[in-house]
């Protein structure tokens, strides 16, 4: 008989796996599919998990899940504003319940819940200096799955889980800053181009040529930048404007 772990031995095995993510997936929505499939293996008795984030919109969304079943229970609280994924995540706690038919503090969402075939779940919140970000659970087919040791391994889960998503929005934004920067060198790099075709053209100075690149976007009703890489492409589109 294999002797069991304990909980420190889980969690440094599923650490040392997010560490691996860090360096492999590219994209949050991978990390994020990886993420739910660790801790669905790592709380004993799941049948299944999801990281709830926020939208662009400010709304909760379920960014990762391991089935449909977790993706519909999940959708249900947005549904009805209630449950133990919306109160983790709004509180920064972690919420527990080991019979759904008999709960009382989500009577929307419970009984509906128990219809899926849910009847445990544990749920922790994904903060970062009382900030949420969001939360991640397991559910349960069985009742009473989840105990005090659950609870805890999930609750140090969440606290790593939380600065591994916040790494990857962190990621996610200067790549996204980057992206922008990159527009708009090469956008400020075609307009250049454009000015010079005009200076040659026109026998214009550098500053005649801009304020003639101007008019001639307003003339035309079209975007500078359009207008630069038309000439850019075809110096002698400018017959046409």
């Amino acid at each position: 008989m294999r002797p069991q772990r304990e909980p420190a031995d889980e969690l440094a095995g599923v650490f040392a796996r997010l560490s691996g993510l860090l360096l492999t997936e590219q994209t949050v929505d991978g990390a994020l599919r990886l993420l739910t499939s660790l801790a669905s293996d790592t709380i004993a008795g799941s049948t299944g998990s999801g990281v709830t984030l926020m939208s662009p919109a400010g709304e909760p969304i379920t960014s990762a899940a391991t089935d449909a079943a977790v993706e519909r229970l999940d959708a249900m609280q947005y549904e009805v504003d209630e449950g133990p994924c919306l109160d983790a995540w709004r509180n920064c706690s972690v919420a527990r319940s080991g019979d759904l038919s008999a709960e009382t503090r989500w009577p929307a969402w419970s009984p509906r819940a128990g219809d899926l075939g849910a009847r445990s779940v544990l749920s922790a919140g994904l903060c970062i200096d009382e900030v949420p970000l969001g939360a991640i659970k397991v559910y349960s087919g069985n009742p009473d799955a989840y105990d005090e040791v659950s609870e805890d391994l999930l609750r140090r889960f969440a606290s790593q889980a939380a600065i591994f998503v916040s790494n990857l929005r962190t990621v996610q934004a200067a790549k996204d800053l980057s992206d922008q920067l990159r527009d708009t060198l090469l956008g400020r790099e075609t307009i250049a181009i454009a000015r010079g075709v005009l200076m040659a053209r026109e026998d214009l100075d550098a500053d005649n040529a801009y304020r003639h690149l101007m008019r001639l976007s307003r003339r035309a009703h079209i975007p500078v930048r359009e207008l630069a890489e038309r000439i850019k492409a075809a110096p002698d589109s400018l017959d046409t404007v």
